[in-house]
Order: C-alpha cells, then sequence, then structure tokens
C-alpha cells in the first residue's frame, strides 16, 4: 500500500511539473514605464498579452519572453475598476508573440468549489514559478482562491488542472489567501466591457 501512495504522490507530482512548465511558454515577464514589474499571458485571440492595470500604469512596457527575447509592448485597453489591461506588441514583433505558445483559454465557471488550481508567474524575481492552491469559493467574476502568492504573481496565468487559463491572480487578502480576475471577466473585458469591485484592505501584488 505504501509503495502504491508513493507512486501515485510521484506521478501527481511529474503531471504538477509538466502542466507548469507548458503554461510557462505563455507567461512573460512584464516591466512597465514607471519601474512596476508583475508578470503577462499570451492570450489566444486577439494576439495580445493581459496582465493587471497596476503593473503597466504608464502606456509602455518591456516584455521578456519566455526563451529570454525582449519586446517593446504598449497598453492598447486598460480597465482600472478590474485591475486588467491588455498589452501589444509593436510593430514586426507582433508576430513574435507566437500564438503557439498561448494556453488555451478555459471557462472560469464551470469551476467547482475545491477544484485544483496553479498559478504560474515571476514572483520576487524568480522566472515562472509555480504555486498550487484550490478554488476556495464558488466560482464568480472574480475567484477567491487558497494559494500562497507573492509580489510578482499579478498578471500571470491561473490555470486548471487540464492547463486551461482560468484567471489572473491580481490581489492578496491575508496568509494563504489571494484572488483572481476569472476568464469570464477577461473575456468581457476584451468585449469592451467593464465593471466595479470593491479593493478595500486588499493589498497589491
Amino acid at each position: 500500500m505504501a509503495l502504491q501512495v508513493l507512486t501515485s504522490a510521484a506521478q501527481i507530482s511529474t503531471a504538477l511539473g509538466e502542466l507548469a512548465s507548458e503554461v510557462a511558454r505563455a507567461v512573460v515577464l512584464v516591466r512597465g514605464s514607471r519601474g512596476s514589474s508583475g508578470s503577462g499571458v499570451i492570450w489566444d485571440l486577439p494576439r495580445l498579452v493581459i496582465t493587471n492595470h497596476h503593473v503597466v500604469p504608464g502606456p509602455t512596457a518591456e516584455l521578456t519572453m519566455a526563451d529570454g527575447r525582449h519586446l517593446a509592448a504598449r497598453v492598447v485597453r486598460r480597465a482600472p475598476a478590474l485591475d486588467l489591461a491588455a498589452l501589444s506588441v509593436e510593430g514586426s514583433d507582433l508576430m513574435n508573440l507566437n500564438l503557439n505558445s498561448a494556453s488555451p483559454v478555459g471557462d472560469s465557471e464551470t469551476l467547482r468549489v475545491g477544484d485544483l488550481v496553479v498559478a504560474v508567474g515571476n514572483p520576487m524575481g524568480e522566472r515562472n514559478a509555480p504555486s498550487v492552491g484550490i478554488l476556495a469559493s464558488a466560482a464568480h467574476d472574480v475567484l477567491r482562491l487558497a494559494i500562497t502568492l507573492r509580489p510578482g504573481n499579478s498578471g500571470g496565468a491561473l490555470v486548471n488542472a487540464r492547463g486551461q487559463i482560468i484567471g489572473i491572480p491580481h490581489m492578496v487578502t491575508g496568509n494563504g489567501l489571494a484572488l483572481a480576475v476569472a476568464t469570464r471577466t477577461v473575456q468581457r473585458f476584451l468585449a469592451g466591457a467593464t465593471g466595479e469591485k470593491d479593493a478595500d484592505n486588499l493589498v497589491w501584488l
């Protein structure tokens, strides 16, 4: 029995490592024009990088791709109330985003309390570091997570066990607790809709 448990644990560990490595291809390091930094996600369609508004308070940013390339980007849409911003890569570098690197976007409304989630970002300067947690309450426009995140996780990828992006981490609310903007909110943002949320007593990542 002990051997079976260890074998199962090893399989889970391997699967999580492979999942994190796959998702990391879609995660970029974002440096804002005013000294801010965080993470971003290559969105499949349109060809944009999604991050948090507070990561890019200025009009431009520098992106460091998973392969080490540096690309110039500009903010083409932002919604401070949602803490979301969309970045477009300049000129001929647009094709260098490479949609083959984009993780599939999942439906955040299908999540259930207790579902496994994995966040991949660039916390404290550590590139593409994964954090594992669970969905702590029913999925809504903002996902409440039991997970430990650090400064630099903002704007990164939150994925389900199938590797589908289901949120963008953006706030910590306590020890081992965090919030993420749900993909359904991101999709409305990309379609031109915005909304409100309460940000009292929360800490930006």
